[in-house]
């Protein structure tokens, strides 16, 4: 798996835009597995984008680049080796940068572990992003940078709103939302906090040590919900969201020749009753008859509410 995320990181890294279907092909895995390793990648701190429908495809921020030390021994060798030779036309430049190469390899151990830049960006900055969201993550990053410990204040999933002191660890992005790991003063240990249920944020003037990287957190704050086999019936207009969603290889053109079937297991609960009613008048539910029912009752509701 290892080799497979290092691949994928330089090839988006290596492009300005990339697709999760050319990713797949050119790493020989299915399109979910790709979905996964992206989200890997950004619990690592790589800030990741994906922009969907026509034109859309993965991107990195701008800021993000991979430090020197990733070269392996032997890609040194063969960088050094490249640098002496005779057809390099400016051999002075290539002299200082060999000799900054051979320095950087006289100081790595044979078997260091590669690592990733921690120096990142959110830019939230399409139109129609949440602004407040971007400038707050971006503060949660500085604080990160300089070892700050924030004042919060949080409003909880049950109503309450504390106030809280914590040092920042790392973002964690999960499910289409940001979350700061933070070490909480308030509890005396590290606490997940959803960026978007924090209100306010200042700088207390103290700093802190870092905590290990390694996970602390988990996103089962509830039961997990059961599984379906769900089968749509697709337009050809919500055909690129439908893939986006189920994976490529689920969506296949129907016996019509028009509209397409897309195939997969998701969550039996709202939030995938919630992205059926999204594709509005470009998907149909097919099975299992529960979905469908399901997302009536939630429409319905809805209608009744606003009526």
């Amino acid at each position: 798996m290892l080799d497979k995320l290092l691949s994928m990181t330089i090839d988006i890294i290596s492009h300005e835009k990339i697709t999760a279907a050319q990713l797949a092909s050119k790493l020989e895995i299915s399109v979910r597995t790709v979905y996964r390793y992206l989200d890997v990648l950004s619990s690592a701190g790589i800030p990741l984008y994906c922009r969907r429908g026509n034109g859309g495809g993965i991107m990195v921020g701008r800021e993000f680049r991979l430090p020197a030390m990733f070269l392996t021994r032997d890609e040194l060798d063969v960088t050094l080796a490249a640098l002496s030779a005779p057809e390099v036309k400016n051999m002075n430049s290539a002299a200082q940068a060999r000799d900054k190469l051979a320095t950087m390899k006289d100081r790595r151990p044979s078997e260091a572990k590669l690592y990733y830049n921690e120096n990142y960006v959110v830019d939230n900055s399409d139109e129609g992003s949440n602004v407040s969201l971007s400038d707050k993550i971006n503060t949660v990053i500085s604080a990160k940078h300089n070892r700050q410990t924030m004042r919060i204040c949080y409003h909880d999933y049950h109503g309450a709103t504390t106030t809280r002191d914590i040092d920042p660890q790392y973002l964690v992005y999960h499910d289409g939302s940001w979350y700061v790991n933070a070490f909480c003063h308030l509890r005396g240990e590290m606490r997940l906090f959803k960026i978007a249920r924090i209100t306010h944020m200042t700088l207390t003037g103290g700093v802190f040590i870092p905590q290990t990287n390694s996970k602390t957190y988990s996103f089962k704050m509830k039961p997990a919900p059961g599984k379906v086999n769900l089968t749509l019936k697709v337009t050809p207009e919500g055909r690129y969201e439908a893939e986006d969603w189920l994976g490529v290889e689920n969506v296949k053109l129907s016996d019509d020749g028009v509209n397409f079937i897309a195939d997969g297991i998701v969550p039996a609960d709202e939030s995938t009753y919630s992205k059926i009613i999204a594709f509005g008048k470009n998907a149909a539910v097919l099975a299992p008859p529960a979905v469908k029912q399901a997302v009536l009752k939630m429409c319905n509701d809805f209608i009744s509410a606003n009526n």
